[in-house]
């Protein structure tokens, strides 16, 4: 069949427009074919990626899973483990892992990798923070490759929220240092994603997984970059150079319609307070912490700072099932402040500064300069202060700056969403005090401890529920801290992203990807 000019133009053409449109719209310009992908701002480097030596570190759950997993409403469900038994005494629970499991490297996950993972945690020889949090475990016994038991020293009902922690594969790591590994730089998960690159700048990009045994993505890469200003993260939203960050309260009015962003405030269970080091003499008298607790007023920085978005701090386990009608609130009161002062000493000088013994009440209060809530928390703290003859320094530093053990105070940030044992034992308790471990204040009373383990270690909820009544009310009368603020969660995304699910948050809205298979980028 002949073919005329004008038909062979017309067949180029049609081929023409087919090419553009598997390339791309031709109206919007968009290329159809490129992956969805999502860069998260966050205000921090990632130095290193293994759960077994890092706590709270969104990567971490997206390359590792651990035998339990949080629904919407912060219940625990299963995830590596398909199912569990637990004896009449509570003593020993035995998980069957689900089979279809595996690493990116095609080793299949096994009860020799829980155990691994969890006889690593204990072991005094691995430099991790959250050793506290597994202490209970007697042994790790493997059954088969797919069932385990694990035995208890005492009943310890938060376990199945601490087996959220991601498991680590034993034939990578077995018989190496594991704070010192290149594992450490180049993890081999199980998760949802895997690495795809780490950048010089620490910008890491993640892929997704199409091994993971669960519900695949419909992300196809993750990128988690590092923008450490605060005003930097809503500028670079703006301009879409990243799609999800955590804001500021005091942000928000910069964020408008045109900016095409979605804002999520979420609830948390994040508090911020100031932490007192106990080997200072300034901070040994506890009516001096309790005097400090009622010179604060908690509703005016709720509503000046936060702009309503946080409430007023008093407890460790305000938003907790634990918290008791027992433990009241902290109310401004600088006439209590005055007169507990004047009880343990303290009277007011020619310049209408408190004085003991020739020493002034002054001191240096550190926050991470990085970090504007809590700079401005130390501003507050030092402005409402001051006029009570309190000299309060703020002190905004790096991290590495800053000494734990020679500071006089920090603007610190804690609060767990899980079992009322997290961020309890690990913060008061007597035996987290040292280097890398969590009861950074050097915080100390014997009264405090009992209570701690007594709540722990009882699998009666009612008894749980008095015991850490009684331990709340212990701070009361010996503070450790100086609780100012809880804050919610606000997250700003770029309105093209969608599926962002909303349950209570953890330390610094830790869990915001806890349903990341449900997100999706239009």
């Amino acid at each position: 069949m002949r073919i005329t000019r004008n038909v062979l133009l017309v067949i180029i053409s049609s081929l023409l427009l087919l090419s553009a449109c598997g390339k791309g719209d031709a109206q919007t310009g968009t290329d159809t074919s490129a992956p969805k992908r999502i860069v998260y701002g966050t205000d921090e480097e990632i130095k290193q990626i293994n759960p077994v030596l890092t706590d709270a570190q969104e990567i971490d759950r997206l390359l590792f899973r651990g035998l339990t997993q949080p629904t919407e409403n912060n219940e625990i469900v299963p995830d590596l483990a398909a199912s569990w038994d637990i004896t009449e005494d509570q003593l020993t629970y035995t998980f069957t892992l689900r089979e279809d499991a595996q690493w990116e490297d095609g080793e299949p996950v096994t009860a020799d990798d829980v155990k691994f993972t969890l006889d690593a945690i204990i072991d005094p020889e691995t430099n991790t923070p959250i050793a506290g949090e597994f202490n209970e475990i007697q042994s790790v016994t493997v059954i088969d490759p797919h069932q385990l038991e694990i035995t208890l020293k005492n009943p310890f009902p938060a376990l199945l929220g601490k087996l959220q922690v991601g498991i680590v594969p034993k034939h990578l790591l077995e018989s190496q240092d594991i704070n010192q590994n290149d594992f450490n730089q180049s993890p081999v998960g199980n998760g949802p994603f895997k690495i795809k690159s780490w950048d010089a700048d620490h910008t890491v990009t993640l892929e997704r997984s199409e091994t993971y045994y669960g519900t695949k993505p419909k992300i196809d890469e993750i990128v988690f970059k590092p923008v450490l200003d605060a005003n930097t993260r809503v500028l670079q939203l703006k301009t879409g150079e990243i799609d999800l960050a955590l804001l500021g309260p005091n942000q928000l009015k910069s964020i408008h319609e045109k900016d095409h962003l979605a804002i999520y405030s979420i609830p948390t269970a994040d508090y911020r307070a100031v932490l007192y080091n106990f080997n200072k003499p300034l901070f040994k008298d506890p009516l001096v912490r309790q005097a400090m607790n009622f010179a604060i007023d908690r509703e005016a920085i709720v509503k000046g700072l936060l702009n309503d978005k946080g409430q007023p701090a008093y407890s460790p386990l305000q938003k907790s099932w634990a918290l008791t009608d027992t433990v009241s609130e902290t109310p401004f009161q600088p006439d209590k402040t005055k007169q507990l002062l004047t009880e343990a000493g303290w009277s007011l000088n020619k310049d209408g500064i408190y004085e003991k013994d020739g020493q002034q009440f002054e001191f240096d209060l550190y926050t991470i300069a990085t970090d504007p809530v809590r700079v401005a928390l130390a501003n507050i703290v030092s402005e409402q202060l001051k006029p009570l003859g309190i000299i309060v320094h703020p002190k905004p530093s790096s991290w590495d700056a800053i000494d734990l053990n020679t500071i006089d105070s920090l603007v610190i940030g804690w609060g767990s969403e899980n079992d009322p044992d997290d961020h309890t034992y690990r913060l008061f308790h007597s035996s987290q005090i040292g280097d890398g471990l969590y009861n950074m204040g050097s915080y100390e009373n014997p009264e405090v401890d009992k209570l701690l383990e007594a709540a722990r270690t009882t699998d009666d909820i009612d008894e749980r529920k008095k015991w850490y009544g009684e331990f709340q009310e212990a701070l009361t009368e010996d503070p450790p801290f100086n609780f100012l603020v809880y804050l919610d969660a606000v997250y700003a995304a770029n309105d093209r992203v969608t599926g962002i699910g909303k349950r209570t948050l953890g330390h610094h809205g830790f869990g915001i990807v806890w349903n990341i298979e449900d997100w999706d980028v239009e």
